[in-house]
Parts: C-alpha cells; sequence; structure tokens
C-alpha cells in the first residue's frame, strides 16, 4: 500500500518536472536575465534615428536623471570613452533599473541636441532666404545658395525632425 502511493507521487512529480522542462517554465525569477532579454530586444530595434516611444520614455528618464543630478556628474561630449564606461555603479544600477542602455541614453541625448541646433540652423537660414528672395544681385543669389547648403548640410530626416519639433520647448527646458 505504501509503495503504490509513493510510486504515484513519484510519477506525479516526475510529471511535473517533465512539464516544467518541456515548457520552459522558470521556477525562479533572474532580474539579471530579464535585463538582458529587455536590452536584446531594445538593442535590435536600434536605429540612427529616434523613434516616437524612445524619445518619450527618454523624456521621462531624464527629467529624473537631472532631478538625481546625475547631469552634472558626466560631460558625454567630451569623454574618450563609451559613456557607460564612464558611470558610477550607483548610475549603472539607475539605467539597469529603467531597462536602458547608458550609451542608447547618451546618444539619444546627443542626437536630440544636434537636432534642436539643426532646427535653429533652418529657422535662421529660412529667414535670410525669406529676406533675399525679391533681390535680383549676384551676391544676393549667392547669400541664397549658401543658405541653402546650410540646410542641406543638416541631413537629418524629415521624420526625425518633426518628432523633435513637436516637442521642442519640452526638450530645450530640459537640456538646459
Amino acid at each position: 500500500m505504501v509503495s503504490s502511493k509513493l510510486c504515484r507521487v513519484m510519477c506525479l512529480l516526475l510529471a511535473v518536472l517533465l512539464i516544467i522542462g518541456i515548457c520552459h517554465c522558470q521556477i525562479s525569477y533572474s532580474p539579471s536575465k530579464r535585463f538582458e532579454e529587455i536590452m536584446s530586444w531594445k538593442r535590435a530595434a536600434y536605429s540612427a534615428d529616434i523613434k516616437a516611444a524612445e524619445l518619450h520614455e527618454f523624456i521621462k528618464l531624464m527629467a529624473e536623471y537631472k532631478k538625481l543630478g546625475f547631469d552634472k556628474d558626466i560631460d558625454v561630449s567630451s569623454l574618450d570613452v563609451m559613456p557607460e564606461e564612464a558611470l558610477n555603479w550607483y548610475q549603472r544600477l539607475w539605467f539597469r533599473h529603467h531597462y536602458w542602455d547608458a550609451n542608447r541614453f547618451f546618444y539619444v541625448q546627443q542626437r536630440v541636441i544636434y537636432i534642436l541646433q539643426a532646427l535653429d540652423i533652418h529657422r535662421d537660414a529660412q529667414a535670410t532666404l525669406d529676406l533675399l528672395q525679391d533681390r535680383e544681385d549676384e551676391l544676393s543669389s549667392q547669400m541664397c545658395d549658401l543658405q541653402k547648403k546650410r540646410i542641406k548640410a543638416t541631413d537629418i530626416p524629415a521624420k526625425e525632425m518633426l518628432l523633435i519639433s513637436t516637442k521642442e520647448q519640452e526638450l530645450r527646458e530640459l537640456l538646459k
């Protein structure tokens, strides 16, 4: 009688373990593994252009980043190494907690700053073109060509320029 109960329990236990093994069920939660999975998905979606969802996340994260005073610790534009290598352990944990790649965070930051500067260049060049449109002398023509070259030199996709321009005031305030 005992051996038949023991046999049933052992078979049931073996069946449960087999199901767990087949389904790849996790018995314990590994935050490190979860972070790596999420980051691999995010890294696969990275591109040179900033997407709307990524910008939205960046804005929320940057506000918290500045509130903690991290922006005073590091100047990315003057680093000789990748930004992640210049962070202290607390900042690295902070990025892991928020499921963000520190290098991508700073890439987005620098890209937004560049696009904001490009918006200023576009507006300035367009204002100059508007002033010169009625003039037909050689100097005005050269100046118009120069302004058109300035606009073309930034080479930013229109979709990304529009995305940044819709949130321009918020971004300028955030990146002061």
